[in-house]
């Protein structure tokens, strides 16, 4: 190995480090801050370990019949969200990669644009269509919301994933006489696989943690997501740290679980949509 090689590799080792220590951090600190009791929470200067570990904050919150409900109410919303969605997109974007129909541009524009506008510009728009339809303060209107906002994103990174499949495939299937949908479902389908996994991600953790829609669609104390329940533990007179830490750390557990079910796949996904052709 010649003396560029390993500056490279130290560097990249390095870099590596460093943004795996900028990134995992925050989570570090909000676990251990989750053990810790209320008195360590603001001693200064703030210590990195605590005296002491107690399971207290987690006990409260586990205690509360509400805390079963968010992650319920979360889980029916993030789960619906991303089967929707991917049923929607990878048809949609399927259709934009190998066939031409009029409208075709116009269409993926819309959807371009509408994925650059965040989503407090959306919001008036699309909560008069789920007013219309009466499904204020529901799960379903929610799951709705963030169909909408998730679609575009999943149109566009499975655009790139079904344009590096080659058409001759396709066109293979069809000539021995199978069906569009058929070519779709058993061919094509399985060779996307990696990115739908990688598309799946990224719509559930952005339906898991949304606050905008829910804070203004949900209502009801039952049907309440955990970005809301969060919320509830910051008052005019006081903001349980303690409480607010340990359902934090509670949340990202079924994100971990997803991520770590499909990283096999996740990593080649992201790799294949960042290159198109």
């Amino acid at each position: 190995m010649t003396s560029r090689h390993l500056v490279a590799r130290t560097l990249t080792y390095a870099t590596a480090g460093l943004l795996t220590i900028f990134i995992g951090f925050p989570l570090f600190w909000m676990i251990i801050s989750s053990l810790k009791p209320g008195s360590e929470l603001f001693v200064r200067p703030p210590r990195l370990l605590p005296n002491e570990l107690t399971l207290v904050s987690y006990q409260h919150i586990l205690a509360s019949s509400d805390t079963i409900a968010l992650f319920r109410n979360s889980l029916i919303v993030a789960v619906a969200t991303t089967a929707i969605c991917l049923a929607m997109s990878t048809l949609a974007a399927y259709s934009v990669t190998r066939f031409q129909f009029p409208g075709k541009r116009l269409f993926l524009f819309g959807g371009l644009l509408s994925y650059l506008f965040p989503a407090v510009v959306l919001f008036i728009p699309v909560y008069m269509i789920v007013s219309a339809l009466g499904l204020t303060d529901t799960l379903l209107g929610l799951i709705l919301c963030h169909c909408i906002l998730t679609f575009p994103f999943a149109l566009w990174m499975l655009n790139s994933f079904f344009s590096n499949i080659p058409r001759e495939i396709d066109e293979a299937a069809w000539v021995d006489g199978a069906s569009f949908m058929y070519t779709f479902v058993v061919i094509i389908l399985p060779l996307a696989l990696p990115g739908i996994f990688s598309v799946a991600v990224f719509v559930f953790v952005l339906s898991w943690n949304e606050f905008l829609f829910a804070s203004v669609m949900i209502s009801s104390s039952e049907l309440k997501t955990i970005p809301l329940g969060i919320a509830e533990f910051i008052t005019s007179f006081d903001i349980r740290w303690g409480e607010i830490m340990a359902i934090g750390t509670l949340a990202t557990v079924p994100v971990v679980v997803l991520f770590l079910s499909v990283q096999r796949y996740f990593l080649r996904g992201v790799m294949a949509g960042a290159v198109k052709g």
